[in-house]
């Protein structure tokens, strides 16, 4: 029989082949002894070269065939091959430091009331393309605000105990088919159930993953129609302030709220167009103002000053998605679960959810 092991590092993976050869052989370079952890990557119906990567590096590679399931399921089933008694999870495009694991690990040996710790995304993220320093940037601005113990529990590389994440019932398989808030549900039952949450502002760690402005818009719209529908947007603020959708929600409300009084006023006194842009532009500049400066102290003037339309834009969007779910679930409720899934939550089972395994 194998002897338990410290840690399991599990890496879900989906078509990551341009990254993940330098995800890997960041774990293999981790400043902790080589046969004190293991690495499982779960290939999620990928059509790239990851599984011949990984092959190279990990040391259980599951290649899940048929349609992608999601890195949920994905991490799941490696949890379910691992031999350590913490599981910490990176995602792959996610690239760690030397001392990012041994860190964890020390937090959780520190503190036993801890039971799981996650990091920040790093200052400068891999990509240097404009949208993906400004998406970098907002995500930062949340953490680095709201960071100790809250349910965020960061997706791109988190620790947990393994206990601990058995018993808060894995992850959630069937309504996270799609990278989105899973890690942050997950933290928030962890969270309710006792265990200790650390997302910690000391650990940081490099996002590979380059974005463009409709890979933002299209985040940015999942995430805020599952919190409004699903989730619940009130409980999962107060939970995960953190989470990059109240970081544009929080700032768009007031900025709502006073450009309908200057409306308002303006059909009693109407000024010239320019003035009235001018006035709109200034109140929505006003209202983002400390993340402008956050911005700006990370990257200059100029780039907090470029970032202004773009955020407009995604606060926007977000708006927008966080008004469709709140329809959605008033007039159509909850997504429901399929029925096989329902039929085995009735007996009652201890861990949830209950996914029917694949043959």
């Amino acid at each position: 029989m194998s002897q338990p092991l410290s840690l399991s590092v599990i890496v879900p993976v989906r078509d990551a082949g341009s990254t993940l050869r330098e995800v890997l052989a960041a774990i293999r370079t981790s400043e902790l002894p080589r046969a004190s952890y293991e690495i499982i990557v779960v290939d999620d119906a990928s059509t790239d070269s990851s599984v011949g990567i990984a092959a190279r590096y990990a040391d259980t590679v599951v290649k899940l065939s048929g349609r992608a399931s999601g890195p949920a399921y994905a991490r799941n089933r490696g949890v379910e091959l691992a031999r350590g008694e913490v599981i910490a999870f990176v995602d792959g495009d996610v690239v760690v430091r030397p001392d990012t694991l041994p860190r964890m690990l020390a937090k959780l040996a520190e503190r036993p009331d801890l039971h799981a710790v996650s990091a920040l995304h790093d200052e400068l993220p891999a990509a240097s393309n404009f949208i993906s320093q400004y998406w970098n940037l907002l995500l930062r601005y949340g953490e680095q605000r709201h960071s100790g113990r809250c349910a965020q529990f960061a997706p791109g590389c988190g620790a947990v105990r393994r206990g601990a994440f058995l018993s808060a019932g894995m992850y959630d398989e069937w309504r996270f088919m799609t990278a989105c808030l899973e890690s942050v549900e997950l933290g928030e039952r962890l969270l309710a159930a006792g265990n200790g949450v650390l997302l910690s502002s000391e650990l940081k760690v490099t996002h590979l993953k380059q974005w463009s402005l409709p890979a933002v818009c299209r985040e940015v719209w999942r995430r805020s129609r599952l919190l409004a529908r699903s989730l619940g947007y009130v409980r999962m603020r107060r939970a995960a302030p953190s989470e990059v959708v109240f970081t544009l929600s929080r700032m768009l409300t007031p900025a709502i709220a006073v450009l309908g009084t200057l409306m308002l006023a303006a059909a009693f006194v109407p000024p010239s167009h320019t003035i009235k842009g001018v006035v709109v532009l200034m109140v929505l500049l006003l209202t983002n103002l400390p993340l402008h400066r956050f911005y700006a102290r990370a990257r200059g003037f100029g780039f907090a000053i470029l970032s202004a339309p773009l955020h407009i834009c995604v606060q926007i969007v977000s708006g927008v998605a966080l008004c469709t779910g709140w329809i959605l679930r008033d007039v159509l409720g909850d997504v429901s679960p399929d029925a096989t899934t329902q039929a085995y939550s009735e007996v009652g089972l201890e861990i949830w959810p209950p996914v029917p395994r694949r043959l």
